[in-house]
Parts: C-alpha cells; sequence; structure tokens
C-alpha cells in the first residue's frame, strides 16, 4: 500500500509525505522533475539508473531530472519527498 499527501505545492516547490508498506516493489519511475527523498522512517532499496544503495532512517536520495528510479520497501516507510518543479502528475490524483 502507498499513500500520498501533498503537504505543499506553492512556487517551483512540492513536498510530498509517502507512507509505503514492508515488501511494495514499486514500477520503475521517470520525470522530469529533480526530486530529494528523506526516509524519516523505515528501510528500503533504492535504485537509480541501475546503481541500488540501502536507505535507512534519515539518509536522504537526490534523483536528477529524466532519471529512472525505483524503490523496494524493506520496513514499513515514510519517505518527504521534494520535487522541483510542481509535479502536476501528483495533483491531479
Amino acid at each position: 500500500m502507498v499513500k500520498r499527501n501533498v503537504l505543499s505545492a506553492e512556487g517551483s516547490l512540492m513536498v510530498v509525505k509517502v507512507e509505503i508498506e514492508a515488501g511494495f516493489e514499486g514500477d520503475t519511475d521517470q520525470h522530469p522533475e529533480e526530486q530529494t527523498c528523506y526516509l524519516e522512517k523505515g528501510k528500503l532499496e533504492f535504485d537509480l539508473a541501475g546503481d541500488k544503495k540501502i536507505l535507512n532512517e534519515g539518509d536522504t536520495q537526490y534523483v536528477p531530472s529524466n532519471e529512472k528510479h525505483r524503490v523496494k520497501v524493506l520496513e514499513d516507510c515514510v519517505i518527504i519527498d521534494v520535487f522541483s518543479p510542481v509535479r502536476q502528475d501528483l495533483l491531479d490524483t
């Protein structure tokens, strides 16, 4: 299960709180917006263009524009995602 809550979408920045249950494996994602992920809680494997690393509570991950990425959730997670510019597709859902 993935639960998203848009916390802010003003100017050129968007902040989204994402809650994901352990066992979730995301599809490969790619978007023109830059993204920074802050792992507030949990543990996950982050695959950025084939380079995999484990993120633990307190870690961050930068995702450049149009870079393919995906996650595999190892423990229930709370992630704070920051996008620039605002991802309109997330506002429309």
